[in-house]
């Protein structure tokens, strides 16, 4: 597992500095773009696409803590005692030993573990901040080379270590449009869990925010206990879903 970690590590800064060069470079950077486009490299797709991690600065109203330990991919405790929960993204179970969980807990940790890092919130309300575990509720920010900031929640996901995430449909994060095309882009260039995906058949309602499982390829028939009531069923491919937006669903679909 060491060796693998070492080269998600390697694979991790090699992105991160192609896309610091983006900010670094910025007046040349869409021709450096467009001259790497024709390799096909996963950071030229990101770069001409304008979706960097990578920001010039911090957020308005940020604020500085400190890292105490990183329990996963998207979970982390503040000195303060506060626990955090990235916005947006889900990465996989390290409970249910999901693939490259260790691999997401591993780049958050590099980057925040007992360090200082920034918090920035979607909404100005502060009870709107928590979720009903009383977690805040947060994009996480550290510093790059003394000028840049990377988002990390947004860097997981270009990396493939997290899934864009959001419980609701009603209510979508500020960059969640950001972070699905980010996502689809890992998916092209079978970035971390897309390295070894493949496409299956999934089942949707038309106002859900979770894709389900199909009892049989091809049928909208399904053992879930959340498509007990529901009447309107569709069956998609597993992409289609993610590109809309959707997550899986947590019972049938871990």
């Amino acid at each position: 597992m060491g060796g693998c970690l070492s080269a998600v590590d390697n694979a991790v800064n090699d992105f991160i500095d192609k896309e610091s060069r983006y900010y670094k470079e910025s007046n040349n950077a869409k021709d450096y773009a467009k001259n790497e486009q024709n390799s096909g490299s996963h950071a030229a797709a990101v770069l001409s696409s304008e979706l960097s991690p990578v920001y010039p600065s911090l957020p308005k109203g940020a604020k500085q803590f400190h890292c105490k330990n990183v329990y996963d991919g998207d979970t982390l405790t503040l000195a303060n005692g506060d626990r955090v929960r990235l916005l947006g993204i889900d990465t996989p179970e390290l409970k249910e030993k999901q693939a490259f969980a260790l691999e997401a807990k591993e780049y958050t940790k590099r980057y925040c573990h007992g360090k200082d890092i920034w918090l920035s919130f979607d909404d100005n309300n502060s009870d709107n901040n928590k979720d009903h575990y009383g977690r805040l509720l947060a994009f996480i920010w550290v510093p790059m080379n003394g000028k840049q900031w990377l988002c990390i929640n947004e860097g997981l996901v270009a990396s493939g270590l997290a899934h864009a995430y959001s419980p609701s449909k009603s209510k979508k994060i500020h960059n969640y449009d950001k972070m699905l095309a980010l996502q689809r882009i890992a998916r092209k260039h079978s970035k971390g869990q897309w390295k070894s995906y493949k496409d299956f058949s999934v089942i949707v309602t038309p106002n859900g925010s979770a894709f389900h499982k199909c009892k049989r390829k091809g049928k909208a028939e399904s053992d879930c206990k959340h498509l007990s009531r529901s009447k309107h069923l569709n069956v998609i491919q597993a992409s289609d879903a993610y590109d809309r937006g959707c997550h899986p669903c947590r019972n049938c679909l871990g």
